[in-house]
């Protein structure tokens, strides 16, 4: 899990050789040449192949060469922080997106249809989220949004469902979302109602966790709206099995010293403290907990569950803590997809993939079956026509695929689909969202381990 978090400015288009296309192909249906020209940069340039092997921008003017030879004429918006303290997001997801295409457009694009990659920096805020959603939508004119994330989702929603573009978010938790989505709105990735679920499922519960069956809780937030979101769900479900609250503390993110606050905390007596929020202030928290000598248990969400967060305090500090991240589709990991993907992505990126790299390739899976589905039943791409196909191509009674190659065919022999991701089922419900299991993880000597799986049907 180590690598999650990467600047989102760094770029890994180029060359990419033949051989590297080839083992794309059952991702996203290439093959061919490796002749993977073009990726879009933050300054609006599209990166492409020169003799040397280096890379040179090219203008892109929202209507250009694309991913691949010839015209570009769909286009997908990846609507993400790519600087400030969250580009790590827009920097796990921007790779994944623009390898799938390349290699899409290395075999024909969909129908001999190009598609290109649009990026869009969010900055993580909700002023630059609009301004880069209405680039994307009125000026870009793309066909389908990847993102945006939980901390901008409120701000773009009204623009986003009033021009009718497809979305399929694969970093938005966000439990605003919850009942808004379905009709132009879809996400790869669970509610935060479902994650919040599932941390108080496992706390509760010693065959989870490994460590106890936690009867008394403290709640530490920080006050930022994508943090918030999980306060709800991991409050209310706590007590629903069982367990009592002893504390629910909302805290400033982004202080130097959170002293006063875990001594507010530690006040209430806890066995166990669940802790929503950035890496960098959740290290600030347990270092001074641990200075103050208690000696309780703490659990965390996905955005501190990686090896940099690990790697931000003393071993001392976070050993024996727990973690919840989003498991791998145990089908998946059977037959050998999820490890095939990874080594793609190696040989694609040379790294490993990060948080939210899975649920992009399902994203971005879905929505090219869903223009595939579009051109044949409307003769041409048009929003309302994608985004009406985004559940068909997802849902259970069609032949099962597993990445666009298979889904192609499928619909080219007049079947209807049923993709299955990386993360599980993506069988969207009528508000857009899917239900995945969770890995239960535990830090013991420096790197995190799997200690048990929480099946979807359990919460």
């Amino acid at each position: 899990m180590a690598g999650n978090r990467i600047s989102g400015r760094r770029r890994f288009l180029g060359t990419v050789g033949a051989a590297a296309v080839t083992g794309l192909a059952g991702c996203a249906g290439g093959g061919g040449s490796g002749d993977t020209s073009g990726g879009s940069s933050g300054d609006g340039t599209v990166e492409g192949d020169t003799s040397d092997g280096s890379t040179s921008p090219t203008t892109d003017t929202g209507a250009g060469s694309g991913s691949g030879s010839g015209s570009a004429d769909a286009s997908i918006g990846v609507l993400l922080p790519f600087t400030g303290e969250y580009d790590w997001v827009g920097g796990n997801v921007l790779p994944v997106v623009e390898m799938l295409v390349d290699a899409l457009n290395s075999s024909g694009g969909i129908d001999g249809t190009q598609v290109r990659v649009v990026q869009a920096d969010t900055e993580a805020t909700v002023d630059a989220s609009v301004s880069a959603a209405q680039k994307l939508i009125n000026v870009d004119s793309v066909d389908l949004i990847v993102g945006p994330t939980s901390l901008t989702f409120t701000g773009v929603i009204d623009l986003i469902r009033e021009n009718g573009v497809p979305v399929v978010t694969p970093t938005a938790g966000t439990t605003a979302l919850d009942s808004v989505g379905g009709e132009y709105i879809f996400r790869t990735v669970p509610s935060d109602s479902l994650g919040g679920r599932a941390i108080s499922r496992a706390a509760r519960n010693q065959e989870f966790n490994t460590a106890a069956s936690y009867e008394n809780m403290g709640l530490m937030v920080g006050n930022a709206p994508a943090l918030q979101s999980f306060k709800e769900p991991i409050s209310s479900s706590f007590e629903e099995y069982g367990g009592t609250l002893t504390s629910v503390l909302d805290y400033a993110t982004g202080k130097s010293s959170y002293q006063s606050e875990v001594s507010k905390m530690l006040s209430s007596d806890p066995e166990l403290v669940t802790l929503v929020g950035t890496p960098e202030d959740s290290a600030k928290i347990l270092r001074a907990a641990f200075q103050a000598g208690y000696e309780g248990n703490w659990f965390v969400t996905q955005d501190q569950t990686n090896a940099d967060f690990l790697e931000l305090t003393d071993d001392r500090v976070t050993e024996g803590i727990l973690g919840l991240v989003e498991a791998d589709s145990p089908a998946a990991v059977e037959v050998g997809r999820v490890e095939q993907f990874a080594a793609d992505f190696q040989s694609y990126a040379g790294r490993e993939p990060g948080i939210f790299a899975k649920n992009t390739f399902d994203a971005v899976n879905i929505g090219a079956l869903a223009m595939k589905a579009a051109l044949a039943a409307d003769g041409e791409l048009t929003r309302d026509g994608i985004a009406a196909q985004i559940r068909p191509v997802a849902t259970p009674g069609g032949e099962t695929v597993t990445n666009y190659a298979e889904g192609a065919a499928a619909l080219d022999a007049g079947s209807e689909v049923n993709y299955e991701g990386l993360v599980g089922p993506c069988d969207f419900d009528e508000n857009g969202d899917i239900a995945s299991p969770f890995a239960v993880m535990k830090a013991s000597d420096g790197a995190w381990e799997q200690v048990a799986t929480l099946p979807a049907d359990e919460l």
